[in-house]
């Protein structure tokens, strides 16, 4: 590679030396080269390169033969070529060449940013309209599907047949399924609801206030069902007790749907 490029006095005297001026100094003033302008370029160096003597041609020429190599000149090939194009340019002429290099490539880099700007706006938006998706559909399951915990009241009396609870309850295992039952006839409750193994047998009341809830809810369609979570007490001198997990759903609610919600409810409580 030849140590002297810059076109010097004699340089310019010479035809070749004015055009290869005129073309590097114009497709440089606006500070970037397209697709065009460099093949132009390409075009006239190798038109020249043959029948002139100027070192700057053979440089010019042997640089973008080697950028231009794979058919892709990236970003650092290209300032390797605009580098080279202002090493060719007397320094007079230099100075509006480097200025409008110098902005265009402040310029890109502000786009670049302004680019990284926009897209983490972009992606801050999704994520935030992804949580909002989730929380909306969390909150259309939970007024789907879902289910509180309580504990059978009045585990201590005896029925109305006689049979005393506690020896029932002393049947009962984590898990089962028991059958809510509205009790239009108790003296104490126009709420009340009883909790029965599945066989019938009475084990006690649904608590007051849930057993209020319940009622407005299933005359709203919804559906209501509870299973044993645990057996408590049974030790000398104790009474035991029966917690409950209750599940509401929807009519929209599929039996899958209601199943897997069941028995992970279920698995936590285990």
């Amino acid at each position: 590679m030849p140590k002297q490029v810059v076109l010097t006095t004699d340089h310019l005297a010479t035809q070749a030396g004015k055009e290869l001026l005129e073309i590097t100094v114009r497709i440089s003033l606006d500070g970037k080269f397209d697709a065009d302008e460099i093949k132009e370029l390409y075009r006239w160096l190798v038109a020249n390169n043959s029948t002139s003597d100027i070192p700057a041609i053979a440089y010019l020429l042997d640089i973008i033969k080697r950028v231009a190599a794979d058919k892709r000149i990236d970003r650092d090939e290209l300032m390797e070529l605009h580098l080279a194009v202002e090493r060719v340019i007397p320094t007079h002429f230099r100075g509006g060449v480097k200025d409008a290099r110098k902005a265009e490539d402040a310029a890109r880099r502000e786009r670049e940013r302004e680019k990284k700007r926009a897209e983490k706006e972009r992606e801050k938006a999704q994520r935030k309209e992804e949580r909002e998706q989730a929380r909306a559909e969390a909150k259309e399951k939970r007024e789907r599907l879902w289910h509180g915990f309580t504990k059978a009241s009045g585990v201590s009396f005896p029925n109305d047949d006689g049979t005393e609870r506690q020896d029932i309850i002393r049947y009962c295992k984590p898990g089962e399924l028991v059958v809510l039952q509205r009790d239009p006839n108790n003296r104490f409750s126009d709420y009340a609801i009883k909790v029965l193994r599945e066989n019938g047998q009475q084990i006690g009341h649904i608590p007051e206030h849930w057993a209020v809830q319940i009622c407005d809810l299933q005359e709203s369609r919804i559906d209501v069902s509870a299973r044993i979570t645990a057996v408590t007490g049974g030790g000398v001198g104790e009474y035991r007790g029966v917690n409950l997990a209750l599940f509401f759903a929807k009519p929209t609610v599929t039996n899958g749907e209601y199943d897997q919600y069941v028995h992970s409810v279920m698995d936590s409580k285990a």
